[in-house]
């Protein structure tokens, strides 16, 4: 586990709108492939901006160009979570709420971990929520260059899909505690 820096919210939000903007513009313009590679070579790159914008287009689907694929989508938004992305991880605080309780509720860990300055009151949704994104992506050694794929085959939520990302949720939560007191 690793501190990053985060991208506040706002930064994050302007930058989603602006991405999204160019990609739906694109497709009038008949330039999706082009502006969308784009976009990928800045998520691979590592900017987390790209990345959760790079995840709305994997749920969401760009019809006749790109299909939904829903492993891509989580893949991607853990992804922008993990690399600190306040806005992507606003948006799957949800998800995370089983680990995000387990770790909070947890006296000793969040006493433990403010007295020796790893999280405050200010920020310990945002850092807890951040080291939970990086635990899911170092459980299931998720690697962004596996996440490119333009009108790929449509795949979609199950429960038997998300019930992946939710283990390697629960098993990453040990691994937080871990680094929080340590």
């Amino acid at each position: 586990m690793d501190y990053k820096d985060f991208t506040k919210r706002q930064k994050a939000f302007d930058g989603f709108v602006k991405y999204r903007r160019e990609v739906f513009d694109s497709v009038d313009k008949n330039k999706f492939d082009d502006v969308f590679t784009e976009l990928c070579t800045k998520a691979l790159s590592g900017d987390c901006v790209a990345q959760d914008c790079v995840a709305y287009f994997f749920n969401k689907g760009v019809q006749g160009k790109l299909a939904p694929n829903y492993d891509f989508y989580m893949s991607w938004q853990i992804l922008a979570g993990a690399n600190g992305n306040e806005f992507a991880l606003e948006k799957m605080e949800f998800f995370l709420n089983p680990a995000l309780n387990q770790i909070i509720n947890d006296d000793y860990v969040l006493t433990r971990a403010m007295r020796r300055g790893n999280i405050n009151k200010d920020n310990a949704l945002m850092v807890i929520s951040n080291l939970i994104c990086e635990g899911i992506v170092d459980e299931l050694k998720i690697n962004p260059k596996n996440l490119i794929q333009i009108g790929n085959k449509a795949s979609y939520y199950s429960p038997e899909k998300n019930r992946v990302y939710l283990n390697a949720m629960m098993k990453s939560v040990s691994n937080v505690r871990d680094f929080l007191v340590s």
